[in-house]
């Protein structure tokens, strides 16, 4: 168990800054300050952001959302926002954070904290449209990791180095993943992409790789510093594969996923934001707003 998520988080539905254009529709509002623990019995301290609220009202958990708190993952003390934006799609939300260590003569040492960003509004809307199908009756991880590999919404893998490695290295750990995947679509020229993009690289720790993967199948990957903003950017690279992206989702998602813990995680906080999304809809049933 290795993340917890410290989240007064605001999804009131403020339109993000238009960027050479108009603003970006507006997020369902969840008027409500939400401090969900995922994976930790120590609960989590309300952290404070710069997001404030304009309405404010009561509801059966507290009162009012005040700011974007974060998620850390616990083994390497890496810290996410819970709620940001990046360079496409609407205001992402983190799922949870995990760590990922490997063995290195018999000792595990830490590689990195990940964290998995799902499109916060699509993705409550159609986990609250599978819940209403019945499509997660009984459900456990493996139905909620399902439900992020499938969706219809974009989801972004974002990786912290806490230590310096090559890109090789890393790519070669990913490979040997991706490959098995990639073989039996008979098509290698997508991987052979990403190998070009790590090779030769030197990261060091701090460092920040994300790999968005948008519903239509195509994979781009950006890198920067802890703490940039990855909003006012470029992806370096960008692969039209719909076989390549659901192949990576499968690393971390899938049966034999990469970093277990990760995987549980995740589908934790599925699970919570598709009971936020029905709670919201049963308000506004009820009258609530």
């Amino acid at each position: 168990m290795s993340s917890y998520l410290s989240v007064p988080v605001c999804t009131c539905g403020h339109p993000r800054p238009a960027r050479n254009g108009p603003a970006r529709a507006q997020l369902p509002g969840l008027h409500r300050t939400l401090t969900t623990q995922l994976a930790s019995r120590t609960q989590a301290p309300l952290q404070s952001g710069g997001l404030q609220c304009s309405r404010q009202r009561r509801t059966s958990f507290h009162t009012t959302c005040n700011a974007v708190g974060t998620v850390k993952d616990q083994a390497t003390g890496v810290e996410f926002p819970a709620v940001t934006h990046f360079w496409e799609g609407e205001a992402f939300r983190s799922l949870g954070a995990a760590a990922r260590q490997k063995k290195i003569a018999f000792v595990g040492v830490k590689v990195y904290a990940i964290t998995l960003y799902v499109e916060g509004g699509r993705a409550a809307r159609e986990l609250g449209v599978r819940k209403r199908g019945g499509f997660f009756q009984d459900a456990g991880t493996e139905e909620y990791a399902d439900a992020l590999v499938d969706g219809a919404f974009s989801k972004l893998i974002q990786v912290q180095l806490v230590r310096n490695v090559d890109g090789d290295t890393f790519f070669g750990a990913l490979q040997e993943a991706l490959e098995p995947r990639l073989r039996l679509s008979g098509d290698m020229k997508p991987l052979e992409q990403m190998k070009a993009f790590f090779a030769g690289q030197n990261f060091q720790k701090g460092l920040n790789i994300l790999m968005l993967v948008r519903p239509e199948g195509v994979l781009e990957l950006v890198t920067g510093q802890a703490g940039s903003s990855f909003v006012e950017v470029r992806p370096s690279l960008r692969v039209e594969s719909a076989t390549l992206c659901r192949a990576l989702l499968e690393v971390y998602l899938g049966n034999a996923a990469v970093i277990p813990e990760a995987r549980a995680t995740w589908a934790k906080g599925a699970q919570v934001l598709m009971q936020n999304e029905e709670e919201r809809r049963s308000n506004r049933k009820g009258g609530g707003g």
